[in-house]
């Protein structure tokens, strides 16, 4: 009997991470899960589970104004020759989809440049990486090698693997760098100060247009000092903060994703309409972070099938147990009981 927790129990084939050139190209064309009516008999339930364990990402006004932001710093940074080039860093809390934005922007601009240049299997457009914990310049360049699979030796000392790497991606014509979690960076310590100093140089090497993320970066070490205010002199920042639901713009731009992703369910006795009516609720119990929200209603539609519900209630939502800096920021946000 196959363990209902076995990847063979859904025929899962464990994927290559992002931070990979298979893995970032396998989803970059990585198609949606196909969608059918709930009630098709030809859908097997490992199916539907796989489709709502994957609901489409939802494009958001956050989204389309860093798009607009890189299409912007790509222009800008097409002719320089000479310095580091523009570019941009996606700061906010956790779970507000920093990361997910950072990965569709990628996807698209990927999509885009195979189309400019159809047939060049061999370019690579897009490099996406993950910031080491307590990188040092070899441990970030050797992931960028790692990205584009490029053998390094023991041989190789962090000045030869960083000018192999550059040379590489110039010939790649890799235009647009992708760095995720960049908080992980001290530079309040020596490897991490001699880190900072690694992106600078790369940056001016590589005639990318170069984005990373962080969690609030304004309160890391990443833009302090001297190197700080180096970074800061060539990075906008663009604040990715949680939905807010104060205005009647708000709340009309969060139900509109409430209404998109309910669009998306698949269960047999949903009612239509039963997530937008409870939009603020869900607002509530996620304190407007797109993450968290995108947790609640997969584990949420995901219970309903294994349970044979199918339906999604605000029962079932209220047992839905989230990650702790949504139920913490909920449990602030409730009003206190009378004594």
């Amino acid at each position: 009997m196959v363990s209902p927790l076995s990847n063979d129990a859904v025929g899962f084939a464990p994927l290559a991470p992002p931070t990979v050139w298979q893995g970032w190209d396998a989803f970059v064309h990585r198609a949606p899960a196909p969608v059918r009516d709930a009630d098709d008999p030809a859908w097997p339930q490992a199916e539907r589970e796989d489709y709502h364990s994957e609901l489409a990402v939802m494009r958001t006004p956050a989204m389309d104004s860093v798009f607009t932001a890189v299409r912007r710093l790509l222009l800008v940074n097409r002719r320089q020759q000479a310095g580091a080039r523009r570019g941009l860093i996606i700061s906010g809390p956790a779970t507000t989809g920093k990361t997910t934005t950072m990965m569709a922007l990628g996807r698209s601009f990927q999509l885009a440049d195979a189309c400019q240049y159809p047939g060049q299997d061999n370019r690579r457009p897009v490099l996406f990486i993950s910031m080491p914990p307590a990188a040092t310049p070899k441990m970030l360049v050797s992931e960028f090698a790692r990205f584009v699979d490029m053998p390094i030796t023991d041989r190789l000392n962090q000045t030869q693997i960083t000018g192999a790497v550059c040379d590489l991606l110039c010939e790649l014509g890799t235009q647009l760098v992708l760095i995720d979690d960049v908080h992980l960076l001290d530079t309040q310590r020596r490897a991490g100060a001699e880190t900072s100093d690694q992106f600078k140089y790369l940056g001016e090497r590589i005639p990318a247009t170069f984005v990373y993320s962080a969690i609030d970066v304004e309160t890391s070490s990443l833009l302090s000092g001297v190197r700080g205010a180096q970074i800061a002199g060539r990075f906008k920042i663009f604040r990715h903060r949680p939905l807010a639901y104060a205005t009647e713009q708000d709340r009309a731009v969060w139900d509109d994703l409430v209404r998109a992703m309910e669009d998306l369910l698949r269960l047999r006795a949903h009612r239509p309409g039963t997530l937008v009516k409870h939009a603020a609720y869900l607002h509530a119990r996620t304190a407007g972070r797109i993450g968290s929200l995108s947790h609640l209603i997969r584990e949420a539609a995901l219970v309903a099938i294994t349970e044979g519900t199918e339906r999604i209630t605000k029962q079932l939502l209220s047992e839905v147990e989230l990650d702790a800096a949504a139920e913490t920021q909920a449990r602030s946000a409730r009003p206190a009981r009378r004594k």
